[in-house]
């Protein structure tokens, strides 16, 4: 076979993406705010399963103790009593879940027969990050640890590795229950743009993210908080809280690599241990989309959390 051949799954995909989101990528100044307030709108709506996902996941709610009610989706059965994935979904901080995202969370529950918590966290513009790391960690003090699981495994695509980020910082700050291992999906890292020469020279590779607009919903994301807090680029804050099982991957056709690789530079620095694994041509978030080197990439996650699953039981 030619090493330049390309499977019609990977190439539907990647033509699917384009097309998908050429209008949100290439969107003007003006349409950008239109859309946050269609987004504004959407997301006081109650989110739903796929039809074809109904079956699989179980729903309740968290009351925070700032008032937001945050739907909780759970994976249901599960045979592993003594671990769950806290999985936080991607969208940039201002899309609710997709398909692509209850598939790949479902998929991710029956090979590692872990419970998945898919948390539908508060949304830009109605509110911001601070509200949201508020939801989140009362949520994890007050349910996740309550749960009594032994093992808690935090995972997030794109803006949802963000988030994963800043969580288990936080975490390890309070003393809670420790996050046993990380697994981030091209993650954005730095809201502050340290990388942004970088990211302009991956910027025409990349046919999901448009540079400029991210860069403008990130700006009112932060809200009153610095581009450089921990919250907003956990980059900036103490990579030394992240465990010992953390596995970075992301493609080499993203603006996002130069955040990845600027996150492995520093713990390496650092003398951390993470797993960072380029995937060659690779689109944004790929391990959600069915697609040859999607599954090999879920295959190295289930390899991941199995490793640290051994481990422990060992230790």
């Amino acid at each position: 076979m030619s090493e330049s051949f390309v499977s019609p799954g990977r190439l539907f995909t990647e033509r699917y993406l384009g097309v998908m989101f050429a209008s949100l990528r290439d969107a003007t100044p003006e349409e950008v705010t239109e859309e946050l307030e269609h987004c504004r709108v959407i997301n006081r709506k109650p989110v739903r399963v796929p039809r074809h996902f109904r079956k699989h996941y179980s729903e309740t709610s968290f009351l925070a103790s700032n008032g937001f009610n945050m739907q909780v989706f759970a994976t249901e059965p599960y045979r592993q009593d003594d671990t769950l994935i806290l999985y936080l979904h991607g969208g940039a901080c201002i899309y609710q879940p997709v398909f692509f995202h209850w598939r790949f969370v479902h998929d991710l529950a029956c090979r590692t027969h872990y419970k998945v918590l898919m948390p539908v966290y508060p949304k830009y513009p109605e509110y911001h990050c601070v509200d949201n790391m508020a939801v989140l960690l009362d949520f994890y003090e007050r349910q996740v640890m309550a749960m009594g699981f032994r093992r808690v495994i935090l995972m997030g695509d794109s803006f949802g590795g963000n988030v994963a980020m800043a969580m288990t910082q936080e975490i390890a700050h309070r003393g809670w229950q420790p996050v046993s291992a990380l697994v981030l999906l091209s993650p954005c890292v730095d809201n502050a743009f340290s990388q942004r020469d970088r990211m302009v020279e991956l910027q025409p590779l990349d046919t999901m993210i448009k540079l400029e607009r991210i860069e403008t919903i990130m700006g009112g994301w932060q809200g009153a908080l610095p581009p450089t807090h921990p919250w907003v680029s956990p980059v900036y804050g103490d990579l030394t809280a992240f465990p010992e099982h953390t596995l970075l991957i992301y493609g080499s056709n993203e603006i996002l690599k130069a955040d990845a690789e600027l996150l492995t530079e520093r713990m390496q620095a650092l003398h951390r241990p993470i797993r960072s694994l380029e995937y060659e041509g690779m689109f944004h978030t790929f391990p959600m989309f069915p697609v040859k080197e999607g599954f090999e990439a879920v295959r190295e996650i289930v390899k991941e959390l199995r490793s640290q699953e051994t481990e422990d039981r060992r230790d």
